[in-house]
């Protein structure tokens, strides 16, 4: 077995020509390679599912969920409204629809 890499003590060795960690082998994660937009819409997707809200950013919004506070709730409707703003705007961006900054 050839030993080469940076000696880091990680959980999971990948194997190939020799057993290294992802940074050795310069693997990413799915995440980090998704666009800013399509990040947002994964989070305002999550934060429909915690909300119980029917799945989708164009369907619209439901109510509270029984036993969460007010103040969460708030809170989280008004990171949900700026992840699908920020989706909703690359994706426009992404299909000429706005040009740079508008």
């Amino acid at each position: 077995m050839t030993r080469a890499g940076c000696g880091r003590r990680v959980a999971i060795l990948y194997g190939g020509g020799i057993f290294a960690c992802r940074h050795c082998y310069r693997l990413v994660y799915p995440s980090q390679r998704e666009r800013a937009d399509d990040r947002a819409l994964r989070q305002a997707g999550r934060i429909r599912t915690r909300l119980g809200w029917e799945p989708g950013t164009l369907n619209g919004d439901g109510g509270k969920p029984k036993g969460m506070r007010w103040r969460t709730f708030h809170c989280l409707s008004a990171e949900h409204e700026a992840f699908v703003r920020a989706s909703l705007a690359g994706m426009a961006q992404r299909l000429g629809i706005l040009k740079g900054g508008e």
